[in-house]
């Protein structure tokens, strides 16, 4: 009994205490500390403790107080209690878990795994999600650059993104045949990255297609603010 008793939440001395006074009935001091071997200077305490509770009360016989357990029923509504405070906190502990995720790096190399990675990012997106793009630079596509975005743009376009595309003002170039969003700056901005959901991949390809594959949401959340800001300034 004891041990359950310390599972919902009371400490030891508490539990001893709890049980003694349901043997013993209204009792006095002297014989709750003779009943538990609680030392007198700390019954007070767990007896105030309890009283707090809601599971001890006393009466005043004269001057002397006689205490008594309550009826351990209550006990119920203890737990009751206990779960309305869980749940009033569970959305908070809930958030919580959302922001403690764990973060992964992944690195993708060859084409084939690269528009597996992209096309696997959008599967279950959902219409109007935003996808946000840092564009390549033009000297950096090969043709087969080109086909693969090509083909990875049909995907989004099947799947109704919010596709906003950010490019360097010198590398303007009117899009033809495309929902893209696109806007232009002067600025000097990362290339190949892009930001969906919690995950930043950053893709290069210089020489081999490569790509790296971060899931964080706090990173993903300081490059969304970073395209946003830009978003506003650019043209």
């Amino acid at each position: 009994m004891q041990e359950i008793l310390q599972e919902l939440g009371l400490n030891r001395r508490e539990s001893i205490c709890y049980i003694a006074l349901l043997e013993l009935g209204s009792s006095k001091i002297g014989a709750i500390v003779k009943k538990t071997e609680i030392p007198s200077s700390k019954i007070y305490e767990v007896l105030d403790k309890l009283a707090r509770r809601g599971l001890v009360s006393y009466v005043k016989i004269g001057k002397i107080k006689h205490y008594q357990a309550s009826d351990p029923k209550v006990l119920l509504n203890y737990v009751d209690e206990k779960k309305k405070m869980i749940e009033e906190i569970l959305p908070q502990l809930i958030l919580k878990q959302k922001f403690s995720k764990k973060q992964s790096v992944e690195m993708f190399d060859g084409q084939k795994a690269l528009f597996s990675l992209f096309t696997d990012l959008i599967k279950d997106a959902k219409v109007n999600e935003k996808y946000f793009i840092f564009s390549i630079n033009e000297e950096h596509k090969t043709d087969a650059a080109n086909v693969f975005f090509k083909n990875l743009s049909v995907r989004r376009k099947e799947k109704k993104l919010d596709v906003r595309l950010l490019k360097n003002i010198n590398h303007y170039k009117k899009e033809k045949h495309t929902k893209l969003k696109v806007k232009y700056t002067k600025f000097n901005l990362p290339q190949g990255i892009t930001i969906f959901r919690n995950t930043v991949i950053i893709l290069s390809w210089i020489e081999s297609p490569i790509a790296i594959k971060i899931e964080s949401e706090t990173i993903s959340n300081q490059f969304k603010e970073f395209f946003l800001d830009l978003w506003k300034i650019a043209k």
